[in-house]
């Protein structure tokens, strides 16, 4: 009898301890309901800062500006600090100049290039639309310059910090060919308020760099699907096979005993070309049976006048021919390798007139063909 309840107790007592052992499940702690992460995507490439910084602010060494500048250490946008100063009260007049120590290659060119950098304005509405911001290879801002009028940039600040992006295609060059963008060393910005100011008024600088930036699509002068417009020696006619973009090309015929061709394409209204003489290029497709023929001479033509020697940028052909093959060759003439002529070159923004000719250097014993197609305008 004491044996059995000495049994019944131990079981009692194993049946306790099994029921507190009983591991429970709490709701809270059930994930059978929930959303996965969302995949990692690997198929976009990491992006990467490919800038070049031209100064970072971060110190006051080759700084000068209106007055005496400070190097302040809060509030900046990028690094340790930004260049600061104020035009002062009763005064109308700051600006920032940067000289570098050494020449810095930017890596871009003026048709994908731009200049960037923080800029602190205290009151937009002081500012005067007047002055300049201009990047310079030459240590000088009137020599071997790209630059920016800041009345097209003041409209677009707002009071406290702006990041200027400016395109160098935007930009206006001088006259001595514009910047070598492998050796730039000097950066100013310059301007005033409209009357002089009634408090001391606050400006900054920081992180001045130069990026790429994709370049504009090509603008289209005429793809020579059609005769309209075209003049050559004889009547042009539109080929429909062999076209290097299109339904066709325009085709012209030196026949035999004769020496000379010319294409010529009058537009029906001004084409602007969005580029500049630093940052365009003139590209087409031309089509020629036997280069060995061609007398090195004539030129190709492109006008804003309506005039094969007014307001015109030209290549000559002496250059060009002897880089030619049998067929079809595609040309890209940058404008800043071209000559204008003395009445200020073409207008880019209205382009009208298109011409190629030259010679060959006897008369021909058999018709000899040439073509052009897709006439179109680029960035370098």
């Amino acid at each position: 009898m004491r044996l059995l309840k000495t049994m019944m107790a131990c079981s009692i007592i194993m049946t306790i301890t099994a029921i507190g052992c009983k591991k429970e499940t709490y709701k809270s702690r059930d994930t059978s309901m929930l959303k996965p992460p969302p995949p990692v995507d690997t198929t976009k490439p990491p992006v990467i800062d490919t800038s070049v910084v031209v100064d970072n602010c971060d110190k006051l060494d080759g700084w000068s500006s209106a007055g005496d500048a400070s190097l302040a250490t809060t509030g900046q946008k990028e690094g340790t600090g930004y260049i600061k100063n104020a035009i002062k009260t009763g005064s109308n007049f700051m600006q920032f100049i940067k000289t570098l120590p050494a020449p810095i290659n930017s890596k871009v060119t003026m048709s994908i290039g731009e200049l960037e950098f923080w800029f602190y304005v205290q009151d937009v509405s002081l500012l005067k639309l007047d002055g300049q911001i201009q990047f310079s290879s030459s240590g000088d801002p009137d020599k071997n310059r790209v630059g920016w009028g800041m009345d097209k940039i003041i409209p677009t600040l707002k009071n406290g910090w702006n990041h200027l992006e400016l395109k160098f295609r935007d930009g206006g060059v001088t006259g001595d060919g514009g910047p070598d963008l492998t050796a730039m060393n000097f950066f100013k910005i310059f301007f005033w308020t409209a009357a002089n100011a009634a408090t001391d008024q606050v400006y900054g600088i920081d992180d001045i760099r130069v990026a790429a930036v994709p370049p504009p699509p090509d603008v289209v002068i005429d793809n020579c699907d059609a005769a309209d417009g075209w003049a050559t020696v004889g009547t042009p006619s539109v080929v429909t096979t062999g076209q290097k973009e299109g339904t066709g090309y325009i085709k012209g015929t030196i026949t035999s005993g004769n020496n000379f061709m010319q294409f010529i394409k009058t537009l029906p209204a001004p084409v602007n070309t969005n580029e500049t003489v630093a940052s365009g290029k003139l590209k087409f497709w031309l089509y020629v049976q036997d280069v060995s023929l061609l007398k090195l001479d004539g030129q190709i033509q492109f006008s804003s006048s309506g005039d094969p020697d007014k307001n015109r940028i030209g290549w000559a052909m002496d250059k060009i021919i002897p880089t030619l093959k049998n067929g079809w060759n595609h040309l890209e003439l940058k404008f800043s390798d071209g000559q204008a002529t003395s009445d200020g070159g073409p207008d880019l923004a209205a382009m009208n007139y298109f011409k190629i000719f030259f010679w060959t250097a006897a008369n021909t014993t058999s018709d000899q063909i040439y073509g052009i197609d897709d006439v179109r305008v680029g960035a370098n």
